[in-house]
């Protein structure tokens, strides 16, 4: 199982990207800010702050929240183990490959965005230096807008250079986080999504059970599934649920900000700006169609078990199987810490916020 392999993260190794990616980005950022004038520059430098902070509270949250993950991939492989027909069998299998392949599909999706971070400013930097006489240049092209302590990094090849390198080393630290969040987070909503269609794939087998004993045992097994797949998706809750309102709440300012620097900014600077916000918008995506998704195969358990005549079992079948589709009914999924459902919807009503925080931003400045 994929996810197995996500429960042991090296705890020395992630504390010391994240000591790195503060004292080498964000620490410089908040105590000395971007060391240029002007709202642009301003922008820029906040917008990134809160990019490379966000990564740094999400991985904290996630230390907090370890336990009830724990527990979560424990009940998943229970789960997995309950489903024996050839069938299910095969398709967890073939999940198990796709989240396989989604992973390293994301890892190498970061790896690209990594590389044009990098290639552009200390290329286009690189040539300043050598073609270009000190009197006709004006600055150096930085990875992220920041005063990096004392250095004259603008100006300065060699500053640049020294700045250069362990900032783009704090960088890869951060690009190391968002791997992590993607291979776990990401994930998890996945299997809760895929939990849901292999217990409506074995209601619509019930057909197929002979009736009588055998039968009733099935429901009996269907009615545990649910409850245990209920279970799953309260310790997802549980563990990413103040992760996605950071989450959100971050991306409707990083969002507004970068719009703000980009209206006006062209080159390399803005092409690292739209690298980040690149990141951000297919993260926030994929977090939400994969929470639309958990819900709608939620709901269709609930059709599939109405559809199937469980008014003709014994009372007591009835009585849970009653119960599981009440259930199935209420809204099932994730929140981002109980205000609301993480899905398509509320994506757009995020991006619609952002721009209307970007408008009343680009008028008052």
């Amino acid at each position: 199982m994929f996810l197995k392999k996500t429960t042991e993260p090296e705890p020395l190794q992630v504390a010391f990207k994240m000591i790195w990616l503060v004292g080498n980005n964000i620490l410089p950022k908040a105590l000395f800010g971007s060391g240029m004038e002007g709202f642009d520059s301003v922008a820029r430098n906040l917008a990134e702050l809160i990019f490379f902070g966000d990564v740094c509270i999400a991985v904290g949250i996630f230390v907090t929240r370890r336990r009830p993950f724990v527990r979560m991939v424990q009940l998943l492989k229970e789960i997995f183990e309950r489903y024996k027909s050839r069938e299910c069998v095969d398709e967890i299998h073939r999940f198990n490959r796709r989240m396989d392949r989604f992973a390293k599909g994301y890892i190498a999706y970061i790896t690209l965005l990594v590389v044009l971070f990098f290639v552009p400013p200390i290329s286009w930097t690189l040539y300043l230096a050598i073609f270009v006489s000190s009197d006709q240049r004006r600055h150096y092209v930085l990875l992220v807008e920041v005063q990096y302590y004392y250095l004259d990094i603008r100006q300065n090849i060699v500053h640049y250079l020294i700045y250069f390198v362990f900032c783009s080393t704090a960088t890869m630290c951060s690009a190391y986080q968002t791997c992590m969040k993607a291979a776990i987070f990401l994930t998890s909503l996945q299997y809760g999504a895929k939990l849901f269609e292999l217990l409506h794939m074995r209601i619509n087998s019930l057909d197929t059970v002979e009736a009588g004993k055998k039968r009733h045992e099935e429901l009996r097994q269907i009615i545990e599934l649910h409850k245990m797949t209920l279970r799953y998706t309260e310790l997802l809750e549980e563990t990413i649920t103040f992760i996605l309102i950071n989450q959100i709440l971050n991306c409707m300012a990083i969002w507004c900000l970068m719009m703000v620097y980009l209206s006006s900014n062209y080159g390399p600077n803005a092409l690292n700006v739209m690298v980040l916000f690149l990141v951000l918008i297919v993260e926030m995506v994929v977090y939400c169609v994969n929470g639309t998704r958990l819900s709608e195969n939620a709901l269709k358990v609930s059709d599939a078990i109405y559809n199937h005549k469980w008014y003709q079992e014994p009372a007591a079948m009835q009585r849970d199987l009653r119960f599981m589709i009440q259930r199935a009914q209420k809204p099932c999924g994730v929140t981002a810490a109980k205000f609301y459902f993480v899905n398509i919807e509320r994506l757009g009503i995020v991006v619609q916020a952002s721009y209307s925080y970007y408008l009343i931003l680009k008028n008052r400045f």
